[in-house]
């Protein structure tokens, strides 16, 4: 399980969601990256859903939808499908997908 991210070749940053030109350097050599693990750093309760903020390393700083239990500092597996096998796991949705296809 990963989520796609994108990597600046310039400096190095990485960005979520996509963008034309990188905004630290202003770059456009951008390149998809996977990221597969995240820390939780907040937590959000909404009921029965969990949002949390889930820091990549070393960025980006993603926020996501949390399944299983988890609480701040631990490590989650990041998917960007949803998951529903107990395992605590972090959906990220990803960018460019309209909604529909999401549920």
């Amino acid at each position: 399980m990963s989520v796609i991210v994108q990597n600046c070749r310039t400096c190095g940053g990485q960005w979520f969601p996509a963008r034309l030109l990188c905004p630290r350097c202003g770059g456009a050599d951008l390149a998809p990256r996977s990221i597969e693990r995240g820390v939780v750093e907040q937590l959000t309760h909404l009921g029965d859903v969990v949002i949390a903020s889930v820091a990549c390393d070393p960025e980006p700083l993603l926020v996501a939808r949390l399944h299983g239990t988890v609480e701040a500092g631990d490590v989650v597996e990041l998917t960007d499908r949803p998951d529903t096998s107990g395992r605590p796991v972090a959906f990220v949705p990803p960018s460019g997908r309209p909604r529909e296809e999401l549920s």
